[in-house]
């Protein structure tokens, strides 16, 4: 009952402030200084990137939200704006949903997090014999050995149904770990997955329903979601991009069930600034109590160091910028951006979003914290693969290659010229099936670097579908000259000969 009292009051809250705006609130003086001076800071930032899709933006303060604003488009193919309604996907930042999930059975008495995983999952089974050391705890803090991306395939075939989780314990079966359980960091996307049978085993609920009915929905979190419709995407949820010659759609969309503990939660604005303000309010959500005092500090305790710097809590990244303590997290799959940092000693959290590569939530996160903090905001460079792609559009790849020599000679511009950002702009052209583009591109970038089975292998299917079989060939040749064990050329290579047949 106390839950469906807060989910009605949340739902009120929420229509008040869309009442106020669907695309800003601006609050008290902080958030009009914010807004002042951060709102130009993207704008600017977004134009040099060429960037219009979307964008979110919240910064809390105590229990409230002092300024939140979207930008640019959920979908550019249908002109749908981001709003407050947008759903994004956030990549690892579902990681805390799940450490927060497991402190939650721990508080329930569910589960301890010293225990062996195999107490929960019987089955459970390596290659490697340590496997039955590895503690519910050291996979909160990355440190149980578990390879860190053991799947193949990945969004390309997704795992649809409610055995989806299952097939995590089949693909680390026959592998070895890292290192000894304990021992070492090593952040790892599978361990989590596994997690999601734990919390479904000790829950006896399926791992969705568990997270939503004991962390989301009591943190206010009324439009997140981990399960969408087959074959669809609902029209409020933002569709992912990418950038080559343009900001372009990304596919396949990020999506696989099995993968729902470690990256599998999508969002809007206000749902994740309610997650934030739990953790400056120490887990409490207005006046109900999501996880107990005791039980939520453990989420932030340091447990190992990280090979960056700061250290790891369970899940969270306890570093500083400032000078000022951060817990954080970020996420980042092919089409979606995500980051959200807690100042938990001056009751304030910032989270960003976007549904585009490259779109530099690091740096504007970073920038709303130096204008919070009566900074001045750093200076920035970006790529140079920005003034490339105009110039391969207006006036063809002569111009465009001359202009990347000439700006990876000039040190006195803002732009950054990596020759990886061009292989990267051949990567998505070749993903939106630009094929004329991704071949000139291609063939640009293995002048600067000729051994990239990638590249060769990219180039191969460009020829391929622009009908130059021997070519193609060549090029699946190539990647086999410079790894004779690269086994996507070897594929290439023998669905070539399929298709000759």
């Amino acid at each position: 009952m106390n839950n469906i009292i807060t989910l009605l009051l949340t739902l009120v809250s929420i229509t008040s402030i869309y009442a106020q705006s669907n695309t800003a609130i601006v609050e008290g003086q902080e958030g009009e200084r914010l807004d002042s001076l951060l709102t130009p800071y993207i704008l600017k930032l977004r134009e040099l990137t060429n960037n219009n899709a979307g964008l979110a933006i919240g910064v809390t303060k105590g229990a409230e939200i002092i300024y939140a604003r979207t930008f640019g488009y959920s979908n550019i193919e249908k002109s749908i704006k981001a709003d407050f309604n947008t759903v994004f996907h956030i990549a690892s930042v579902s990681k805390p949903f799940t450490a927060a999930a497991i402190v939650k059975l721990f508080e329930q008495g569910k589960i301890n997090l010293d225990d062996f995983i195999i107490k929960y999952i019987p089955e459970f089974e390596m290659k490697d014999s340590r496997h039955t050391q590895i503690t519910i705890r050291q996979i909160l803090a990355h440190t149980s050995g578990i390879p860190r991306h053991v799947s193949v395939g990945d969004w390309e075939n997704p795992v649809i149904g409610s055995n989806a989780l299952e097939k995590n314990l089949a693909d680390i079966k026959p592998l070895m770990l890292d290192f000894e359980p304990g021992t070492e960091f090593s952040y790892s996307n599978s361990a989590y997955d596994i997690l999601g049978v734990v919390i479904s085993r000790a829950s006896g609920m399926p791992f969705e329903e568990y997270v939503r009915s004991n962390i989301l929905m009591p943190s206010g979190m009324v439009q997140s979601y981990y399960s969408k419709p087959k074959d669809s995407l609902p029209e409020n949820w933002a569709v992912p991009y990418s950038y080559g010659l343009e900001t372009q759609e990304w596919s396949p969309y990020p999506y696989s069930e099995n993968y729902f503990p470690s990256s599998g939660l999508q969002t809007t604005l206000i749902d994740m600034c309610n997650w934030a303000m739990l953790h400056v309010n120490n887990g409490k959500h207005k006046e109900n109590t999501v996880i107990k005092p005791d039980f939520f500090s453990l989420l932030t305790e340091p447990t190992f160091d990280t090979p960056w710097g700061g250290r790891i809590g369970l899940s969270w990244f306890l570093q500083a910028y400032l000078e000022r303590p951060i817990i954080m997290h970020q996420g980042n799959d092919t089409g979606f951006e995500s980051i959200l940092y807690v100042y938990p000693k001056d009751g304030v959290s910032i989270v960003i979003m976007a549904n585009r590569d490259f779109s530099r939530t690091g740096r504007i996160i970073n920038a709303v914290s130096e204008f919070l903090f009566d900074q001045k905001a750093k200076d920035y460079s970006v790529s140079a693969k920005y003034p490339f792609s105009i110039a391969y559009k207006e006036r063809g790849k002569a111009y465009a290659t001359a202009l990347w020599s000439q700006l990876k000679n000039d040190t006195t511009d803002i732009y950054e010229v990596s020759d990886e950002d061009i292989l990267t702009t051949g990567a998505v052209l070749e993903n939106g099936k630009n094929w004329l583009a991704a071949k000139e591109i291609l063939e640009f970038y293995i002048t600067l670097d000729d051994k990239s089975t990638y590249a060769w292998r990219l180039l191969g299917n460009a020829n391929l579908n622009l009908g130059n079989t021997e070519q193609a060939k060549a090029c699946y040749e190539q990647t086999l000259r410079i790894n004779p064990e690269y086994e996507k050329g070897k594929k290439a290579l023998e669905d070539l000969a399929k298709m000759k047949n």
